[in-house]
């Protein structure tokens, strides 16, 4: 085992979902969403065990509906906010964060990344999403696209667009910052970028230079047909729901497929597999701690939690088809996988919903330390993930079960790093940082 070539990527999600309900878990203080101290300890202890990086969902909706009276997530920072506090007090691990194209406006999103990354030197990441909330109205995306992807995703490669060509309007030496000739700035290397399609128009440069990474990695979770082609030709990773190493293969291959299809190495893509997490010291106890997390949640709150609109269906009916229901699906590559297991399994939507809802609908892995590693070594083996993003029902008391116990173990087989291997995110993911286009341009003759 000690010579295992391919090595596993780690995430950790530093919470477990907007509508977790471990606040009423004894063992877990219910004030952890607004104690940046918490995010602190958790960021902390993810980086003394080597993981990849931290990963933030957040959205900018809060819909009051009678649900959300159980949500702590009412009450949450902005990420970048809080990434910037978080920066301060580690040195390795990435920060990853979750921005919507619909909700927000290129510039903003590029100088809070750049930020981020100039903060942490170089450990800044965003994960694009296109759900649209509150700030979509004032942004003018048009009703009927919420539901259309084609239009969602044409959407989200024109905001990509904007964000990089801003990342790139600072050549990487165009600070001279000479103190004898009292020139800081050499203005020749600085563009404005002449952008205009038919989402968005931009002409100045950014107003910070060039981020440590060139660009801030990127990340993607959509695994419909339209989020899987443009994740595999924007993104460096992909998140993903999978409840099988054959729709893990099937998820791989095609993902990859669309970086190599885009003109992209396929090794350039990384794609990490949602897992929740419940370490025990025996099957048993382990068990015990999901039962533990699962039974604080309200049947309304787990069954909401997928995301998936039943309509009129009892929740003691067998789980549907997905291609049967006429109500909104959030993401309907997450609820296919959800559907799969459950119909495989012959599972009620009621039992499904309890079984799912303490991974933000992402496969329960529930074990001692040899049958966690030993799965997640079948999946990379198998080649249907390069890493997992590992969800924590338990929050950091989950973290600290599986950096303590897992995480050493997937070490001694050779399945993961003993330290990191470079200073910034894209290092330690072993993902190439891009060229600035107009760098190119001029090292080629090439006109503007």
């Amino acid at each position: 085992m000690a010579g295992h070539k391919k090595k596993l990527h780690l995430a950790a999600f530093i919470n477990s979902g907007a509508a977790s309900q471990a606040w009423r878990h004894p063992d877990i203080s219910a004030h952890e969403r607004l104690d940046v101290n918490y995010y602190i300890e958790y960021a902390q202890r993810a980086e003394k065990a080597k993981i990849d990086l931290l990963f933030l969902a957040d959205g900018a909706s809060f819909v009051v509906r009678d649900v959300a009276k159980h949500y702590s997530s009412v009450s949450s920072f902005e990420p970048a906010t809080l990434f910037s506090a978080v920066a301060a007090r580690t040195e390795n691990i990435g920060l990853v964060y979750t921005a919507s194209v619909s909700d927000n406006e290129p510039t903003h999103v590029a100088r809070q990344l750049a930020s981020l990354d100039h903060i942490s030197h170089g450990r800044a990441g965003w994960n694009i999403v296109t759900t649209p909330g509150p700030g979509s109205v004032n942004l003018g995306v048009p009703k009927d696209e919420v539901n259309d992807s084609v239009a969602k995703y044409r959407r989200a490669r024109a905001f990509c667009d904007v964000v990089k060509a801003l990342w790139d309007s600072f050549e990487d030496d165009a600070l001279l910052r000479d103190r004898e000739s009292g020139i800081y700035v050499d203005l020749e290397k600085i563009h404005s970028p002449q952008i205009e399609n038919e989402f968005y128009t931009a002409n100045q440069p950014l107003h910070i230079e060039r981020p440590p990474q060139g660009h801030p990695m990127l990340a993607q979770g959509g695994t419909s047909p339209d989020g899987m082609s443009f994740g595999g030709s924007t993104a460096d990773l992909i998140y993903c729901a999978n409840y099988s190493i054959e729709e893990g293969q099937k998820t791989y291959r095609t993902l990859k497929g669309h970086a190599v299809a885009a003109g992209r190495k396929p090794q350039h893509l990384l794609v990490f597999t949602g897992v929740a997490v419940v370490w025990g010291p025996t099957q048993e106890e382990a068990e015990r701690k999901l039962r533990g997390i699962s039974s604080l949640w309200p049947i309304e709150v787990a069954v909401d939690n997928l995301n998936i609109d039943f309509g009129d269906l009892d929740l003691d009916d067998p789980f549907p088809d997905i291609n049967t229901l006429t109500g909104p699906i959030k993401s309907r590559g997450r609820a296919a996988a959800i559907a799969v297991f459950a119909r495989s399994n012959n599972l009620t939507i009621r039992q499904m919903a309890e079984r799912a809802s303490v991974g933000l609908g992402h496969r329960p892995l529930v074990g001692t330390t040899q049958h966690i590693v030993d799965d997640m070594q079948a999946w990379l083996e198998a080649e249907a993930t390069d890493g997992f993003a590992v969800i924590q029902p338990a929050l950091v008391n989950g973290l600290r079960d599986f950096t303590e116990h897992v995480v050493p173990e997937l070490v001694r087989r050779g399945l993961f790093r003993r330290e990191y291997e470079g200073r910034t995110l894209r290092d330690n993911l072993g993902i190439a940082r891009p060229n600035n286009i107009y760098t190119d341009r001029r090292r080629t003759g090439s006109t503007e």
